[in-house]
């Protein structure tokens, strides 16, 4: 049975921009063919007629076509996680490599950047889990409302700077209700290690 053009053309367009997505570059002809079973000479024509149609450009000399409207497509920025950040009463520093995770650059903004896993419920308030992905910029310097991944007395936390001007005391503030078992923690001396700029949370998955 002969294949319409226009629905190759539709299922080649489809996974380009699966494939640029996933892979944050740009298909060969030969990864369209293995990808979709056409074969090589129809690949090519129709690339031809969608490039013909303004819809692909050729990039690089390579053999390949990315969709025009990828080009408003953010950038991605491969982030070092470097363990856990205790939401709740502080922990001892300690950095470890765990993994690399990509976010859009959108989401992260410029500057150097790590991500850490959050520990515990005391910022609940402020959008952050349990097992979320903190996306963390790293400087030394944080006004009054961000939240900050700070040193103080030796452990580590994440909470929302405020400052006591009267009697100069920073405050690391939790973001939960529950008070009395997340209490804010008062510091004279206090080692900002960086400012949280995102949070990744994965949705629970239903039973």
């Amino acid at each position: 049975m002969r294949v319409n053009a226009a629905v190759r053309e539709e299922e080649i367009a489809a996974f380009i921009r699966r494939y640029y997505l996933q892979h944050d570059r740009l298909p060969s002809e030969k990864d369209i063919v293995a990808g979709t079973g056409i074969p090589a000479g129809s690949v090519h024509r129709c690339l031809i007629r969608l490039r013909e149609k303004g819809e692909f450009s050729r990039e690089g000399g390579r053999r390949g076509a990315k969709p025009e409207d990828l080009d408003h497509v953010s950038p991605k920025r491969i982030l070092r996680v470097l363990g856990t950040v205790a939401c709740g009463p502080g922990q001892e520093e300690e950095e470890r490599f765990v993994e690399y995770i990509h976010m859009p650059e959108c989401m992260v903004g410029k500057g150097e950047c790590f991500a850490l896993i959050a520990k515990g419920e005391s910022m609940t308030g402020a959008g952050v889990f349990p097992g979320d992905y903190v996306i963390v910029r790293r400087q030394q310097t944080a006004r009054p409302g961000d939240l900050i991944v700070a040193l103080s007395e030796g452990k580590n936390n994440l909470k929302q700077l405020a400052l006591d001007p009267e009697r100069q005391l920073y405050i690391l503030r939790s973001c939960n209700p529950d008070r009395e078992a997340y209490p804010d923690i008062e510091t004279a001396q206090l080692e900002i290690q960086g400012v949280a700029v995102g949070v990744y949370h994965r949705f629970a998955e239903a039973e």
